[in-house]
């Protein structure tokens, strides 16, 4: 029989003949074998996603460039005062699928992918603008087909690794000796630290879309904030207590290390319905970001 991980190093090898989700997988099922938690883990996150952005790796982390669209001429630069904003529109942390990036794994250099802004930050963009042109950030393509190669060359040093301690397998099997020497070694992967998004297929032929759909929970945080200090507005007292109960039970939720998005839409559609109850400036500050956010957020 042949060596499981002689296999893997061979399909890590073979770029053009085996896909990189055909190498995840059985990348998988070595480190699943083998009981090597962490890698598995990061080869989940990679197969299903990152659950957070503060998850996501280093090497999924891109910029690009601050781009509006303007109806007459297309996409131009977005014109950014401050360094603060500039690095904030113009970096994106990518924690999809890798199924989803592998859709745009192409050769052609010269093609781009735009990225939309999550829908709040885009209002808040186009609010300081003359003209209200919808926001994205643009990147190359070989960005994508960087992070795939990096992953590729991960799952390559975790093979070789392997190969290095004596562990190579016989068919689909590992002997109990090497499942404990694999337990104790600790793995040179350099798999650092671990929004949720959609990518689809543009319309044009040099210009791909990236919608970012997932929740955005850096601008959930950010409202709980800003909400928090305001609701003494409130008349009503039991309106009071309810909002101040679900703003602290979302800002637990964003502290856990696996926040429950389930739970902070709840809370977030609760606060929604006492401020939709509510008369003045409060619902007409807070009502238009809060629906944004819930938008963007899978139900």
């Amino acid at each position: 029989m042949t060596s499981l991980v002689f296999e893997l190093q061979a399909d890590a090898l073979n770029e053009e003949g085996v896909p990189i989700l055909s190498l995840l997988r059985k990348a998988k099922v070595v480190s699943s074998k083998l009981g090597v938690t962490t890698i598995e883990q990061w080869l989940d996150h990679e197969l299903n996603g990152y659950p957070t952005r503060d998850s996501v790796p280093e090497y999924r982390q891109i910029v690009g460039r601050a781009v509006c669209h303007n109806p007459y001429v297309g996409w131009i630069p977005l014109d950014i005062k401050g360094a603060e904003d500039q690095k904030k529109l113009t970096e994106r942390h990518l924690g999809d699928p890798m199924g989803k990036l592998f859709q745009f794994a192409d050769k052609d250099a010269a093609q781009t992918l735009i990225i939309y802004y999550p829908a709040q930050l885009a209002q808040r963009i186009m609010s300081g603008m003359d003209e209200p042109f919808e926001p994205a950030l643009e990147v190359g393509v070989s960005v994508i087909n960087g992070i795939i190669d990096k992953v590729r060359n991960k799952i390559l040093d975790f093979a070789l690794e392997l190969e290095r301690q004596g562990i190579l397998g016989e068919g689909l099997t590992f002997s109990q000796a090497e499942k404990m020497t694999a337990s104790s070694i600790t793995y040179n992967v350099n798999i650092e630290n671990m929004t949720g998004s959609q990518l689809q297929q543009g319309t044009t032929s040099s210009t791909q879309t990236y919608n970012a759909q997932g929740a955005d929970l850096s601008a959930v945080a950010e409202f709980v904030e800003r909400l928090l200090p305001a609701i003494g507005e409130l008349s009503d007292a039991t309106d009071r207590d309810q909002m101040q109960s679900d703003l602290e039970t979302i800002r637990s939720q964003l502290n856990a290390p696996k926040p429950k998005t389930g739970m902070i839409r709840e809370c977030m559609l609760s606060v929604k319905s006492v401020l939709e109850g509510t008369a003045g400036n409060l619902a007409a500050t807070y009502l238009p970001p809060l629906t944004a956010l819930l938008a963007s957020m899978p139900s």
